[in-house]
């Protein structure tokens, strides 16, 4: 998922502290025992909504598949000292801005490559603000249209709507993000993005 195998080896080792095999992990959460085990071995790349699907089932936050940071400031990250996690299946990179994800808020940088967007809506607890810095994002929102953000223009929400994002720009977009609650844990995907479109107006039918 990273740039690397960090992501796949912390599943592994999650995995293998709680005596579970990739069978029952399979099996809890609807996620193939083969694709487990490429990802763990770092042979396949995990969408987000998958991702969140692990991290709600080993009770962990998002920042716990992070690369641990090199400074122990509360307070300050610096640009240099960023943790992410990056998806090339979706073409999305996402950024924690804050020291770790012990608080009420969740501030997040998403990158977003020419033509991505996720894989899936999700769903959870809290509310969302996010702002776009550069480029452009069509909110998909349960129960509105679809509408495009420019630079400037931003948007809040309660995040028990299923939502989800596509780049709808030419190029690369940067979306800032302020997330409750403060990791990834009670997320759920909601359904395939596109499936919205199709079954609404209402609500869209939930797809693992």
């Amino acid at each position: 998922m990273d740039r690397g195998n960090d992501v796949g080896r912390t599943l592994r080792t999650l995995r293998r502290e709680r005596d579970l095999s990739l069978a029952q992990v399979a099996e809890a959460t609807e996620i193939s025992a083969s694709f487990l085990s490429l990802v763990e071995n770092g042979k396949s790349d995990i969408t987000f909504s998958r991702l969140i699907r692990l991290i709600d089932f080993y009770g962990i936050g998002f920042a716990d598949l992070m690369p641990d940071r090199d400074s122990s400031d509360a307070v300050v990250v610096r640009s240099a000292e960023r943790r992410h996690v990056y998806s090339p299946a979706e073409g999305i990179d996402v950024f924690l801005l804050a020291p770790d994800t012990d608080r009420v808020m969740m501030p997040i940088l998403s990158l977003y490559e020419p033509g991505s967007e996720y894989a899936a809506y999700v769903t959870h607890e809290g509310e969302e603000f996010i702002f776009v810095v550069e480029g452009a994002i069509e909110l998909e929102l349960e129960g509105s249209e679809p509408v495009v953000l420019a630079p400037g223009d931003s948007a809040y929400y309660t995040a028990d709507r299923s939502h989800s994002f596509r780049n709808a720009s030419d190029g690369p977009t940067k979306l800032f993000a302020v997330i409750t609650p403060s990791n990834w844990q009670n997320w759920r995907e909601a359904a395939p993005r596109g499936q919205q479109r199709r079954d609404e107006v209402g609500r869209p039918q939930h797809k693992h």
